[in-house]
């Protein structure tokens, strides 16, 4: 920013305020960052298995079985949703200061509270995907139910029989 001699005001009108607009992009795509790459995990495992001399099957308890266990696979990864969520606070925040401020330092806190709610959305999603993918227990990949952290995580389910891996 280049200042005038006599005083420390910048020379293009808004310019502070265009820092915060920046800003305000910058934290929102460094939360998109921190989600995609964190954002992540899985749980596999397989209901059963094949007995030791390979000519049947086995339950999860271990007694011999007829039917063919399954196995599977829940992939956690951010869901769009949350990215669609985050430029809504950036839109939303950029419209509210055209149409609600009436000074720099009113503009400046609505950045501000833009900026917040981008930190709370990111650690919220965060810790519940986490704790989803953590807490997830599945027992029988033939009949599931998986709780799908939405809007802030989303599970890809893939299950096969135990011979095909």
């Amino acid at each position: 920013m280049t200042a005038t001699a006599e005083n420390s005001t910048p020379l293009l009108p808004g310019a502070a305020i265009i820092v915060g607009i920046r800003s305000l992009l910058v934290w929102g795509v460094v939360a998109s960052g921190v989600l995609g790459t964190f954002l992540r995990g899985t749980h596999q495992s397989c209901t059963g298995g094949i007995s030791s001399n390979g000519q049947g099957f086995l339950t999860a308890d271990g007694a011999p079985t007829d039917i063919e266990p399954s196995c599977g696979m829940a992939t956690l990864s951010p869901s769009p949703l949350v990215f669609l969520l985050l430029a809504a606070i950036v839109i939303g925040s950029l419209t509210l200061i055209l149409r609600r401020a009436v000074d720099e330092d009113y503009a400046f806190r609505i950045l501000g509270n833009a900026r917040m709610a981008i930190v709370i959305v990111t650690l919220v999603a965060l810790a519940v995907g986490w704790i989803a993918v953590m807490t997830l227990q599945i027992d029988d990949w033939g009949s599931y139910s998986i709780f799908s952290p939405q809007p802030f995580a989303q599970f890809d389910v893939e299950s096969w029989p135990i011979t095909q891996r």
